[in-house]
């Protein structure tokens, strides 16, 4: 059954003016100094990298700012821009939270306690020279958060018929950038209209 077009935009509408209202509702609730204070410690505790695996886990599991799918698109536009996508999926939540202030509030807090703790390593580091269990302590940390990243993809894959496409894409993504070790770019643009495609065909397969 097949739904008319005049209820189909009065349907969007309606969806609209609802994500319109849930944004105006958290941006009056949340303020700039906890969103500050929550990318400080998103920061300084963030160890070995996999930005997005931690800011998933502070920001939408443990208060719930936004939800899975709107983490999705922010870490999926994130890898596309250029940058550190950590960094760009950072201004995109702190954006949508607050607008631009919420964004620079965001990468203020996320960058500025990384940044002094850093500097003081790096001191520490060049007197301190090559020290075999400073490196295995930098290697346990790194593969923690590789863990972490991996951890992150599997609960935000839904493992339903409707998402066997997107999962065939990522899976393809990995096997052919990470193991045939193919250049990143060409195959991000050999196969995001694959993944457009099935997601528009999943969209309109939901709304018949």
């Amino acid at each position: 059954m097949r739904i008319p077009l005049r209820a189909r935009a009065i349907e969007w509408k309606g969806f609209v003016a609802e994500v319109k209202e849930a944004g105006a509702q958290r941006a009056a609730r949340i303020k700039l100094p906890p969103i500050f204070a929550a990318f400080f410690r998103l920061g300084i505790t963030s160890f070995g990298g996999g930005t997005a695996g931690w800011l998933y886990r502070e920001i939408v599991e443990r208060r719930h700012w936004i939800d899975d799918k709107e983490f999705l698109s922010g870490a999926a536009l994130g890898r596309l821009m250029p940058g550190s996508g950590g960094v760009n999926l950072t201004v995109q939540v702190g954006h949508h939270l607050r607008g631009g202030p919420g964004a620079l509030a965001a990468v203020f807090g996320l960058l500025s306690g990384p940044l002094a703790i850093v500097l003081a390593l790096a001191v520490g580091y060049a007197r301190i020279g090559q020290s075999a269990a400073l490196d295995a302590v930098l290697d346990g940390v790194a593969a923690a958060a590789i863990g972490l990243t991996f951890a992150t993809g599997l609960k935000l894959v839904q493992f339903k018929v409707a998402s066997a496409g997107p999962l065939a894409v990522t899976l393809a993504t990995a096997l052919c950038v990470g193991v045939l070790r193919w250049p990143m770019i060409p195959v991000v643009f050999g196969l995001a209209p694959i993944s457009i495609g099935l997601a528009l065909l999943n969209r309109r397969g939901r709304n018949v």
